[in-house]
């Protein structure tokens, strides 16, 4: 979303509401939303018109004071009045800035940190803040929902990864979209170190030992010429020593074991002996021809079956 247009005004000047109540609906090129109240309060001032006009993200569109006596005092009110210079704005709001109370040096600052805009995802470059859970001054533990932060994809819940205290925000829940890195808020470890950030700015402290943010000075680097290197004469080839070789021990031939001469044929497994080579039709067949074959092409060292 980079503009929307006001539809209707749920909660008109003077009026009170409290946290989660619709005070306005917001039309998008998309969708339409109800623009819930982030805390308890009172409308003090419409500064557009609900109706027709398309508003950027991050224009003024409406005052809101916390007592209901201050409304008058907003009656009048512009957008241009913040700058300090209407006379029926708020007293603080007409001061000089001579008279604005001086940045605390940064060595004289509680130890504390100053966090950025966290990457939340792979693709995040910047985020908004769309609602911030942790007040200044709240104490948080590791897992809690400090903000929730909105991207051109979702919105997210932005977890504590320690135990510690909100001592201030930089960045205003809606004020538009932060780059990744940017701080957004400083924490400190003790509830008594909030009163020193009342008026602190993220570039208030860039010196600062225990401001994380601020990244440490370049190590000075000497120039260094490199002298030429004569390369080295190269080594002669040494020849590789021969790999022995294992021989495997010969086998041993274990002369074949003569055969037992045979008298007699076996057939189907059975020794029969001579006489019943001789009175076996079938031996007699088998003999007839073995005698052919060796009288055609010589003995084969076969033993005669008869």
């Amino acid at each position: 979303m980079e503009s929307g247009t006001i539809s209707k005004w749920n909660v008109a000047p003077g009026e009170s509401f409290a946290a989660g109540d619709s005070l306005a609906v917001i039309e998008t090129d998309k969708a339409t939303i109800d623009f819930e109240a982030q805390d308890d309060g009172v409308m003090a001032n419409h500064l557009v018109e609900a109706g027709g006009t398309e508003y950027n993200v991050g224009s003024p569109i409406m005052v809101t004071v916390e007592e209901e006596g201050d409304v008058a005092a907003f009656a009048n009110f512009t957008p241009d009045d913040a700058a300090g210079g209407g006379d029926d704005a708020a007293p603080a709001a007409a001061e000089t800035p001579a008279a604005a109370a001086p940045a605390t040096p940064a060595e004289d600052l509680p130890y504390h940190i100053v966090v950025g805009m966290p990457a939340l995802s792979p693709t995040m470059d910047a985020g908004t803040i769309s609602k911030w859970n942790v007040n200044e001054g709240e104490s948080f533990v590791a897992g809690d929902s400090i903000a929730v932060i909105e991207t051109d994809k979702a919105s997210i819940d932005f977890e504590a990864q320690d135990d510690g205290v909100l001592a201030r925000h930089l960045v205003p829940a809606g004020s538009g979209e932060v780059a990744v890195g940017v701080p957004i808020m400083v924490t400190v470890d003790e509830e008594g170190d909030v009163a020193a950030f009342k008026n602190f700015e993220a570039g208030s402290a860039p010196d600062s030992a225990a401001t994380e943010v601020s990244a440490p000075p370049p190590a000075a680097v000497e120039e260094v010429k490199a002298e030429p290197v004569v390369a080295a004469a190269a080594p002669a080839p040494v020849a590789a020593a021969p790999t022995p070789v294992a021989l495997a021990a010969p086998t041993p031939v274990v002369p074949a074991t003569p055969a037992a001469p045979l008298d007699a044929i076996s057939l189907g497994g059975s020794t029969w002996g001579r006489m019943a080579a001789e009175k076996s039709p079938l031996a007699k067949a088998l003999a007839s021809k073995q005698k052919q074959y060796i009288e055609k092409y010589g003995s084969t060292g076969h033993i005669p079956i008869v």
